[in-house]
């Protein structure tokens, strides 16, 4: 778990965003360090938890609420010789270049050689003549 601080109308469980790196406002604010710095570039973040304080904040139209966020688990398609529940793999992203399917195929807050853990299996999908698995999975933070 994660404390860092998001904008009032994002302040509610369940919701997820991408961090893509600090404004520029952000690198001379005292807030900064719990903020923008406890987030990684490019992943994506679920609010679990709203904390009773509240700061003030020139791009949030006004106020940020602290709150405590997780990676999700995100979808993804993989091979299916890979597709084993409670595995874990190091992910390459398939070979595929249909865009209506890219949300599964190199979704946003993932990135190809992170270490990963397969915790279901959603759906099937084919993709220039290939039959690939839709797993769900949840990245392993290397220490």
């Amino acid at each position: 778990m994660v404390v860092t601080l998001v904008g009032e109308k994002l302040a509610k469980p369940g919701v997820e965003f991408i961090f893509y790196g600090p404004a520029d406002p952000c690198r001379t604010c005292k807030l900064a360090r719990v903020c923008v710095g406890n987030l990684e570039k490019g992943r994506r973040y679920k609010v679990v938890r709203i904390r009773n304080i509240e700061h003030s904040c020139p791009l949030h139209e006004g106020k940020v609420r602290v709150v405590d966020v997780v990676e999700p688990a995100i979808d993804i398609a993989i091979e299916p010789r890979y597709a084993i529940v409670g595995s874990k793999m190091r992910l390459s992203f398939v070979n595929c270049n249909d865009e209506d399917k890219r949300e599964v195929i190199r979704p946003e807050g993932l990135f190809e050689g992170d270490t990963v853990k397969i915790v279901e299996l959603v759906g099937d999908i084919e993709c220039g003549g290939k039959h690939y698995k839709i797993a769900r999975v949840m990245r392993e933070k290397e220490e």
